[in-house]
């Protein structure tokens, strides 16, 4: 309620020069007026000085007590001249003291009571109205303007929360990405110890018990090591296969590089972003996937760069012998189609890969088309 204090001190000014200015200047005497005005204005600021005070509760049995002392005052020097100021006290009045739903009820019964009372002159009357009127717009304005500055700083406080949580997810993150990346190397450890440690150890075992007979049976230690080179060949074998299990396939690791580029870039940016994919992508072959990777890098900057596009879809089709890949977005610009050091580089990469390179703009957007064969 910061704006409130301000509301009332010029209102509360504005009412006292409207009842000092359009009063009749013959039945009083102007110095008296003027100390009169000089008083209020001095109190209201005081008023106003007292409202930046840290208690609450003092400071409003403060202000309610100078509001109240100002309104007998009025009451005592002039109710009639004094109309418009003290519409403008009762306002204040009713604002602090009744909530929202009994404020217009109040402030509406007290000002109708206190004209019917004193029965000021016509011009007087319109005084009051007109500040009663202003201070009722006024109010309303900075009701929502505080409305709006809390839902702003409420808006804030969420985005701050967020953030810490969106900073919390990426440490969780990196901690189960090394997790899991222990896990598996100690289970592939573990693996190795099992099915191939003890292969190998025990060959080792057949080969040292062949040198200690070699020289009494050499038939005996042949045999020893003809066990051992089998036991050997096997570890070897076992290792193999599980390398060919335990290696992932190299399509998977180019989609998953794909999918992780255009999802940093949809959170970063504000911008849809999505991966299509048909047919049997183990014939993707990894010259094609870094060229895939690279351009896509390419095209995204472009699109940050040249375009107010939307949105953005890769889409990569696997057919018999031809592999489609399309970088296409929803841009429109009506500058004429130019290839830049950009598209010229998309372009080199793909002939680089054995592939051609396409590039299309037209009212649907800008499309970048690679095809290689296989």
């Amino acid at each position: 309620m910061e704006n409130k204090p301000i509301l009332y001190l010029y209102i509360k000014i504005t009412a006292v020069a409207a009842s000092y200015l359009i009063a009749d200047t013959n039945k009083a005497d102007m110095s008296v007026r003027i100390i009169s005005a000089l008083s209020f204005v001095c109190i209201f600021l005081l008023e106003l000085l007292i409202s930046r005070m840290n208690r609450l509760h003092i400071r409003h049995n403060i202000i309610l007590f100078t509001a109240s002392v100002c309104l007998a005052v009025c009451f005592y020097l002039d109710p009639k001249m004094l109309m418009p100021l003290i519409i403008a006290l009762v306002f204040q009045l009713a604002d602090i003291l009744t909530d929202r739903a009994v404020f217009y009820q109040v402030f509406f019964s007290a000002s109708l009571l206190l004209i019917l009372v004193a029965m000021p002159e016509k011009n007087i009357i319109a005084a009051a109205l007109c500040i009663g009127a202003m201070a009722l717009i006024a109010r309303a304005l900075v009701n929502r303007l505080e409305h709006y500055m809390k839902l702003n700083e409420e808006n804030k406080n969420m985005v701050r929360r967020m953030d810490e949580k969106l900073k919390d997810m990426g440490e969780l993150i990196k901690t189960l990405r090394t997790t899991v990346s222990l896990e598996e190397r100690n289970r592939i450890a573990a693996r190795i110890h099992d099915e191939v440690g003890h292969g190998i150890s025990g060959s080792i075992i057949l080969l040292e018990a062949a040198m200690l007979v070699i020289k009494e049976d050499s038939k005996k230690a042949g045999d020893s090591i003809a066990k051992a080179i089998k036991n050997l060949r096997e570890c070897v074998d076992d290792i193999r296969a599980a390398l060919r299990e335990e290696r992932t396939d190299r399509y998977r690791l180019g989609i998953n590089d794909l999918a992780a580029i255009l999802e940093e870039f949809k959170v970063s940016y504000n911008k849809s972003a999505r991966l299509k994919t048909s047919g049997d992508l183990v014939n993707v072959g990894p010259d094609i996937w870094i060229c895939i990777h690279d351009n896509l890098k390419e095209c995204l900057t472009n699109l940050l760069k040249h375009s107010n596009a939307t949105e953005f879809i890769l889409n990569i089709e696997v057919f018999n012998k031809v592999i489609k890949v399309e970088y296409k977005d929803n841009g429109k610009s009506s500058e004429p189609f130019v290839k830049n050091t950009g598209l010229e580089a998309i372009e080199e990469r793909t002939v680089n890969a054995k592939g051609r390179c396409f590039f299309n703009k037209n009212e649907d957007g800008f499309c970048v088309t690679n095809i290689f064969i296989y």
